[in-house]
């Protein structure tokens, strides 16, 4: 059985954690705030252009399968917020056992899915940024990525994400685009007129559409990803407070059978005198 002291000590520990952990809630509610205020104002523009080009870049069942493909995942740079990166993880391996002998080329935004990911799929990774969420998601940072996507030619780009849908619900969704090959078919977009050449026009049309949607669908992990903190850190917070009552609990029982064992010590030896 452990001493007075160590169980002592233990309490001073899990109190301190509780102490942290609920410091970390309050901020990752409050960061939360700010992250969900700028996705809901981010939607608007994330699909402004979505409604053109959608019913040409969504793949269809009777498409033929891509020649080469480009997968990038969305995960974080910071742990201690729950599954959201393993459930990233875990998608881009199924997606990945499932591709048969043509397998996507791997990006990653956020370094916490590289670890998951480097043992036993990490020849499929050909780009990792890290640090993307050191200041707040700019439209100017989702346009980098997109060109680093569009710097490896593929016939098709999945962007697999967190959907932000409540505090306590998010699922990974996976977000496919054809290549940009497919804007140069015959007869796209032929009703309009385009100042220039229509090549350079509909390029351009296609990596402002790529931006916009890898914009969105950042900013809906990041949201995740606060919420899941706080989730996290509530239930942590939780878990040591139940800890520190039941660690307080032996600790008293301890103290008072001590003292009784001394206040008996001390009336036997005065009945002996």
């Amino acid at each position: 059985m452990p001493s007075i002291k160590a169980i002592g000590i233990r309490l001073k520990s899990v109190a301190s954690t509780a102490k942290i952990t609920k410091a970390m809630k309050m901020v990752a509610a409050s960061k939360l705030k700010g992250a969900e205020r700028m996705m809901l104002a981010g939607r608007p523009f994330s699909s402004s252009i979505s409604g053109l080009l959608n019913a040409k870049l969504t793949p269809g069942e009777d498409d033929p399968t891509p020649e080469s493909s480009l997968l990038l995942a969305i995960s974080s740079d910071k742990g201690l917020c729950g599954g959201i990166n393993s459930r990233v993880v875990k998608e881009v391996k199924l997606t990945l056992d499932a591709a048969g002998d043509v397998k996507p080329s791997v990006m990653i935004v956020g370094n916490k899915a590289v670890g998951g990911l480097a043992r036993v799929y990490g020849e499929y990774i050909t780009t990792s940024i890290d640090e993307t969420y050191t200041i707040p998601m700019t439209f100017s940072c989702a346009s980098f990525i997109s060109e680093q996507m569009l710097a490896s030619p593929a016939t098709q780009y999945t962007i697999l994400y967190n959907q932000f849908k409540s505090v306590i619900a998010f699922d990974v969704v996976p977000k496919t685009i054809k290549g940009p090959e497919c804007l140069g078919e015959s007869g796209f977009l032929d009703e309009f007129e385009f100042e220039g050449d229509k090549e350079v026009v509909l390029a351009d049309l296609y990596q402002f559409n790529l931006a916009c949607t890898l914009y969105g669908c950042i900013l809906e992990n990041v949201t995740s990803e606060q919420a899941s903190r706080m989730t996290a850190m509530d239930s942590a917070t939780n878990n040591a407070n139940e800890a520190a009552n039941k660690l307080r609990i032996q600790y008293n029982r301890l103290r008072q059978a001590k003292i009784t064992t001394e206040l008996t010590e001390i009336v036997a030896g005065a009945e002996s005198v």
